[in-house]
């Protein structure tokens, strides 16, 4: 039951819950300290305007177990990508895509190179942090300036939070709206292709100033640092191949991470010689690597207990959003959100996820709210879930780490030295999703919006 407390709290919850993250991560604590701390102090508020401790944590206490499955799903998607380099699947993503990138026009590959394998690795900053450290150092050593060069590679690397079959954030939002990958999917790819077409002639255009060429030695080392860790072989690329594909046959998302990351485990004691102690130990602890190298310590990602932090972070933020709900400071943002045309919802639709994104400096909220209360009200304007899906994906999800005091900013400074104000303009894919979103979507009639690129069964 939702009750009215003075919405002045709300304000000052929410301006805490900014301030603690953004302090815990200034200081290099974990944000579990800012999130949990801000849950503690809102709890107390509440506690001090007459709501009841008890019925304080039943409301997050419900908010929590609302999501359960996706913090299995959190768990698995640790375990497939630190099975999936373990295996050698990744390194030999990244290994034939440096085959690509000799004499040409460096920023459009580097988008498609970082594109790819986002999709198939599904984390936008894992991308960032692996090949995408390598492309950025070797796009630096022909003068690209590095604002331009990350935004690029940040533009193709956040293609996999928004439509990756094992990306935490493209699943978390299918299982808040209770849609399927293959459906979702559609829908995406009839914004996502065009505005991938014109980022693409962008970094073309821009990429034609910037000609030296990346020097084969600097590759061949990276190339030959790849072969000695790892068997490399076109034949591991079968796995991520058929997990795209049992995605698109409505298989529960479980199963399909479950699939990928037993055929990895088989591939890493089969080919790269691991032991069973060490593939356990990888699916704990992420992959290890003896070889002290910079590159290499890129890889050392995934695994179930790096993956914990992540589950309580969404955790964290479903209990604020769920202590909003519960003391009547969300519905009469839902309910301005509601009003207007066709093309109202959608814009208002793309502000709300944005803006949350920007309060709690996370991806979680902006999607979980809207895509809570605005189910319905789409379907009454003709549209479906999959398309409320889309315009979260491209317009909250998408937009998040070009914020500076983003999450995901302040790990991609952290990581390169580059901040979001000198790369985030330059993330073309980013910032042309939305308005991409309200023309197919919002503007162009039914029919052309209904088109199929290729039929599917709901």
């Amino acid at each position: 039951m939702t009750v009215k407390i003075n919405i002045r709290w709300a304000f000052v919850i929410g301006f805490l819950f900014i301030a603690s993250v953004i302090t815990a991560m200034i200081l290099q604590y974990s944000l579990l300290w800012g999130i949990y701390g801000t849950i503690t102090i809102a709890l107390v508020v509440l506690h001090g305007s007459g709501i009841h401790i008890k019925r304080s944590l039943k409301w997050v206490l419900e908010g929590i177990l609302d999501a359960k499955e996706v913090y299995g799903l959190i768990i698995l998607i640790g375990l497939n990508v630190s099975m999936w380099i373990a295996s050698g699947i990744v390194p030999t993503l990244i290994y034939f895509g440096f085959d690509i990138i000799y004499g040409v026009n460096f920023l459009p590959v580097a988008f498609v190179i970082s594109g790819i394998l986002a999709f198939f690795l599904g984390t936008g900053l894992g991308t960032i942090s692996t090949i995408g450290i390598v492309l950025f150092t070797l796009g630096v050593s022909i003068n690209i300036p590095a604002g331009l060069l990350l935004g690029t590679l940040v533009s193709g690397a956040y293609i996999a939070d928004r439509m990756s079959p094992i990306s935490a954030l493209a699943n978390f939002t299918m299982k808040v709206l209770g849609i399927s990958f293959r459906a979702y999917f559609v829908k995406m790819l009839r914004i996502m292709v065009p505005t991938a077409i014109l980022s693409l002639v962008a970094y073309f255009l821009i990429g034609l100033n910037y000609q030296g060429e990346i020097q084969p030695e600097d590759v061949l080392y990276y190339q030959n640092l790849l072969k000695e860790l790892f068997a490399i072989s076109p034949l591991l690329l079968l796995i991520p191949v058929g997990v795209l594909w049992l995605s698109f046959k409505k298989i529960s998302s479980s199963f399909v991470l479950l699939f990928g990351i037993s055929l990895g485990f088989v591939a890493a004691m089969g080919l790269q010689n691991i032991t069973l102690v060490q593939g356990v130990n990888y699916l704990l602890f992420g992959f290890q690597s003896p070889v002290n190298n910079a590159f290499v310590r890129t890889l050392e990602i995934g695994g179930a207990l790096q993956m914990m932090e992540v589950v309580l972070v969404v955790m964290g933020g479903i209990a604020i959003s769920k202590i909003y709900e519960g003391c009547g400071w969300i519905a009469p943002i839902i309910n301005r959100v509601k009003s207007g045309s066709r093309r109202e919802l959608i814009l208002k639709t793309g502000l709300l996820s944005v803006g949350l994104n920007a309060l709690t400096c996370d991806q979680t909220v902006g999607i979980l709210i809207p895509g809570k209360h605005l189910g319905e009200v789409y379907n009454q304007h003709g549209m479906t879930k999959e398309e409320l899906g889309v315009v979260i994906a491209n317009s909250g999800t998408a937009l998040a780490p070009l914020m500076p005091w983003n999450v995901n900013a302040i790990i991609i400074y952290t990581i390169t030295g580059v901040s979001a104000i000198s790369y985030g303009k330059f993330a073309f894919l980013n910032w042309l999703a939305f308005p991409m979103v309200l023309f197919l979507t919002g503007v162009i009639c039914r029919k052309i919006s209904n088109f199929k690129p290729f039929p599917y069964k709901k």
